[in-house]
């Protein structure tokens, strides 16, 4: 089991940080390369054990699929997947229930084969998360689901049909599931109080490049089924959710970071926040420059929401940064009911934090010292990695290897701009 070692040695991160395709949009794509009987090439495509993990999926069902390395084996970010032969549509249950997007497959198999068989999806414990709006929907649009133990065996006698389906909140994964379920269906589906985030919109431009009929209008998705697609050629975008907290870890080292492949749109839902605790967000030609203004961190008040609100993705690296600020800030957190897992790592760093009900209170401290941390999930493991950058003394973060699910090589990019981290056996 692997552990993260983090000395803070007080200094300012100052350098380039290259920022990695996007997590959260390369999955779902991934998933839909499944409606297509071509081949699919991907660019930009970060290097992490989900993105492996969805690989070893497709190929479970009898998808090539090849992640490109260079010579001295780095990933050189391009993915090739080739479903033509799939053979198989039971998704293997080690691997499927250790991850959340494999349930994103659900619409693709049932849209282009008519059944499939999966596991209720794993993935990080930050709350219910539930796929009853997904198992509702295909329903709707002439699907038979059924529930066996830990199963979801889905089937459609001929062809999905197109239908009108209002989800009764917004959910970014129920949104991917049905376009993709759609795009082969027979007749027309609108998706009413659809999300609208970047990545769901880069999957849309991936599917219209197949071939797909969509359009979208506000929270309104059209999409008009096609015969079949096929394959293309597709950029991933930029992770929006990584340069967040890289921007973060200038702003909590009081330094001065260029993140490489971004722009200012990248983090529209994140900019507001950022400049009101202190932050500099300059344009640069590659990307933008984050630096903290003269002066401390200062408090704020936030609540998480569905875009283009404060991102939940970003809540708990937001409060490592809080826990240093001046006064007291509060975050409110609306998406997840467990996503304050990290709150009680935190307090053993030294940082003042209450909770009640879904609000958080941090009385800002002027310093943090080093602990043994227990990392619980995703953005919670780069929260710790944040708050350790500043606090006195060594800090060892145990279980850390959900941090590797979202950031490819976040030590080696701190370390190159000044930090100290060491990942020990």
């Amino acid at each position: 089991m692997h552990k993260i070692l983090v000395r803070s040695n007080h200094k300012p991160l100052i350098g380039q940080i290259k920022i990695n395709g996007s997590k959260n949009a390369i999955l779902p794509i991934m998933a839909a390369s499944l409606l297509s009987s071509s081949s699919v090439i991907l660019h930009n495509v970060p290097d992490l054990i989900d993105v492996h993990l969805m690989s070893e999926l497709l190929k479970s069902l009898g998808a090539k699929v090849s992640f490109m390395y260079n010579g001295d084996h780095k990933a050189n970010h391009t993915l090739e997947t080739d479903c033509s032969n799939i053979i198989n549509h039971v998704m293997q249950y080690k691997i499927a229930s250790k991850l959340r997007t494999s349930f994103l497959m659900l619409g693709p198999m049932l849209s282009r084969f008519g059944k499939v068989k999966t596991a209720f999806p794993g993935g990080c414990n930050i709350g219910k998360r539930p796929v009853d709006m997904h198992i509702k929907a295909l329903k709707e649009m002439g699907a038979k689901v059924e529930i066996d133990g830990c199963n979801i065996i889905a089937t459609v006698k001929r062809k999905l049909q197109g239908r009108e389906i209002t989800f009764e909140k917004i959910s970014v994964g129920a949104t991917e599931n049905i376009i993709m379920a759609a795009t082969l269906a027979e007749g027309v589906t609108t998706i009413n109080n659809a999300a609208t985030e970047p990545e769901v919109l880069d999957l849309i431009v991936f599917l219209k490049k197949m071939g797909a009929n969509i359009e979208i209008n506000n929270t309104k998705v059209i999409i008009a089924g096609v015969k079949r697609l096929n394959g293309c050629v597709h950029k991933i975008i930029s992770d929006r959710i990584e340069a967040g907290t890289y921007a973060l870890a200038a702003i909590i080292t009081n330094g001065k970071l260029v993140l490489k492949g971004v722009n200012l749109s990248d983090v529209r839902s994140i900019a507001n926040e950022l400049k009101a605790i202190g932050a500099m967000v300059e344009l640069y030609d590659e990307g933008i420059i984050i630096s903290r203004k003269n002066g401390s961190i200062k408090s704020i008040n936030v609540a998480t929401g569905p875009y283009p609100n404060f991102p939940s993705d970003m809540q708990p690296q937001l409060m490592s940064t809080m826990c240093i600020a001046d006064g007291v800030s509060i975050i409110e957190e609306n998406i997840f009911e467990n996503r304050f897992l990290h709150v009680n790592e935190l307090r053993k760093l030294g940082a003042n934090i209450s909770i009640k009900k879904n609000k958080a209170t941090m009385n800002g401290v002027q310093s943090l010292s080093g602990a043994n941390l227990y990392a619980t999930d995703l953005r919670s493991t780069a929260a710790l990695v944040l708050a350790s950058l500043v606090a006195s003394g060594e800090t060892i973060i145990s279980n850390p290897h959900h941090l590797w699910r979202g950031y490819e090589a976040m030590h080696e990019k701190l370390n190159s701009c000044g930090a100290d981290i060491s990942i020990l056996s």
